[in-house]
């Protein structure tokens, strides 16, 4: 895995997380768990929320893109509810991703046209991997 930046009571660290296949890592010590732009660590019966510190560049290209869907946290697609070109609501189930023998419902967070859909049933995402993206009404792209 590649190195993360990640902050906490104002230090900003560069460090590198080594994962399993449900995004947890276990020592007899730490334990780790990735949700989104937050990482939580357990260790020695403490524990701690880390914020995910996103490059200017990357945070740039998001918002050029317009509502982008990210997966939560690693999981495997379970059922896609829509396609590529279909007008979707805000609040609207797109994708239905397992994660942790659980199922979470990712949700158009606006109103618009699916612009791409990246993922199809069966896959294996990694957790902040585009499953999506949706223009608003009316854009070219």
């Amino acid at each position: 895995m590649k190195p993360v930046r990640l902050r906490h009571g104002g230090v900003t660290r560069e460090i590198r997380l080594d994962a399993d296949s449900a995004g947890v890592l276990r020592s007899p010590r730490v334990v780790t768990a990735v949700a989104g732009d937050q990482i939580f660590v357990w260790c020695d019966g403490a524990s701690y929320a880390f914020d995910r510190v996103r490059s200017a560049a990357r945070a740039a290209a998001g918002a050029e893109h317009g509502a982008d869907l990210l997966a939560p946290m690693p999981g495997r697609v379970r059922k896609v509810c829509a396609a590529a070109g279909d007008r979707v609501e805000r609040g609207m189930v797109l994708i239905v991703l397992e994660a942790m023998k659980m199922e979470h419902a990712i949700r158009a967070p606006q109103d618009g046209i699916l612009k791409r859909l990246l993922v199809k049933e069966g896959d294996l995402v990694d957790a902040g991997v585009e499953l999506a993206e949706i223009a608003a009404p009316g854009a070219g792209g």
